[in-house]
């Protein structure tokens, strides 16, 4: 639902601790800045197309958090998002509010708002504070979501991707994974420039591949 002053004039938001509700979550989106902290701990993979989204898989847990002391940065935000952020959906049609304001997206259905506690969002027609901070750290999060298609692009580009099908939770999972023999002789494709950047993110993403239950088709 688009975040109004007219329909959500009292609407208060409580802070919770958003990697409990990731964690279970079988596939988790991820952006760029989440590969270094993350690939360690879960496969991560490119969405098929027509998307192009990092992905992690994950075993859904409660007992334990899995994330560590990096939540993803799209979970961070929730239950807020730029309508810009969510690509084609008719609810990004227009990505700014008719004051100005960036157009935002609210779950309501969330348990942040259960308690009829937390911050306001907005004071007199006009955002708070705290729905101020959390629209620059949103902000922040569409740029890197930019860099994140931006890596995918190159990715494909290069010809270091390949289709695939991957078996998590009971359920088949198409996808791209990174092809090592590709990787090793593709690589100036990329160009020098961007190669420096990329180069050990396309590494870790390759390690995180590893333990996956796949199969891979040929390009």
């Amino acid at each position: 639902m688009r975040l109004s002053p007219d329909l959500h004039a009292e609407l208060r938001l409580l802070p919770i601790d958003n990697a409990a509700l990731a964690a279970q979550q079988p596939i988790v989106d991820l952006l760029i800045t989440d590969i270094q902290p993350l690939a360690a701990r879960f496969p991560i993979v490119v969405s098929a197309l027509p998307n192009t989204r990092l992905q992690a898989l994950v075993t859904p847990s409660d007992t334990e958090n899995l994330f560590a002391d990096h939540t993803p940065a799209v979970w961070r935000h929730y239950p807020l998002m730029l309508a810009s952020m969510l690509g084609e959906t008719s609810e990004a049609t227009s990505v700014t509010a008719p004051d100005g304001m960036p157009a935002l997206v609210v779950d309501t259905d969330a348990p942040h708002f259960q308690l009829g506690k937390g911050f306001r969002l907005f004071e007199n027609g006009e955002p708070t504070p705290f729905l101020r901070h959390r629209i620059t750290a949103l902000q922040a999060c569409a740029e890197d979501e930019a860099r994140t298609r931006e890596l995918i692009q190159l990715m494909h580009q290069a010809g270091i991707l390949e289709p695939a099908e991957v078996d998590h939770q009971g359920e088949r999972i198409d996808c791209f994974l990174v092809n090592d023999k590709a990787l090793g002789a593709n690589l100036d494709r990329i160009g020098r420039d961007k190669m420096g950047q990329i180069i050990s993110l396309v590494l870790a993403i390759a390690d995180s591949q590893k333990q996956l239950n796949v199969k891979r088709s040929t390009a």
